[in-house]
């Protein structure tokens, strides 16, 4: 039995995870970066709403 053709085929499999790992890493934040451009540019294009009268909403009447 050759131990170390065993070894070997374990490290090669070991640094392939570690490949996979993160690429899949990679993967997950550029998606996220995606998403947060998406969101940022959802967000800017809602119109703000334009108020009708400059004096309303400014002041509580408290006597009623």
């Amino acid at each position: 039995m050759d131990i170390n053709g065993i070894s070997s085929g374990v490290i090669n499999m070991n640094m392939q995870q570690k490949v996979g790992d993160a690429v899949g890493t990679k993967v997950a934040s550029k998606a996220l970066d995606i998403q947060v451009d998406a969101a940022a540019t959802l967000i800017s294009s809602v119109a703000k709403p334009a108020a009708t009268e400059a004096h309303l909403g400014n002041s509580i009447n408290t006597h009623a």
